[in-house]
């Protein structure tokens, strides 16, 4: 769980939700390309090549969800951000659990 500090100001906490929010989408697209790649029938079999491979679907991944095009982080930090104004207005430091 992200924790908010009482001393950060609310564009951080966004910042913070927002960046956060990304890279769960950069890990769920990490994990959809790697289940992609494992129904390709592959002649390379190389423990080296498979790690590239993968190193470049985390890269990959990443950048995708740079674009925001899937919409899963927007989405997230949409749902999320009431929850960051509403502990800055009821003066809690945003670690209770509902």
């Amino acid at each position: 769980m992200m924790r908010v500090e009482p001393r950060e100001t609310i564009d951080f906490q966004r910042w913070k939700l927002r960046d956060a929010a990304r890279q769960l989408e950069a890990q769920f697209l990490h994990q959809l390309l790697r289940a992609m790649r494992r129904t390709i029938v592959s002649t390379r079999s190389s423990h080296t090549a498979q790690m590239y491979t993968d190193m470049m679907d985390e890269s990959l991944a990443r950048q995708l969800a740079q674009t925001e095009q899937l919409g899963l982080s927007r989405l997230l930090y949409e749902k999320l951000s009431p929850y960051l104004q509403a502990s800055r207005q009821s003066g809690g430091n945003g670690n209770e659990e509902s």
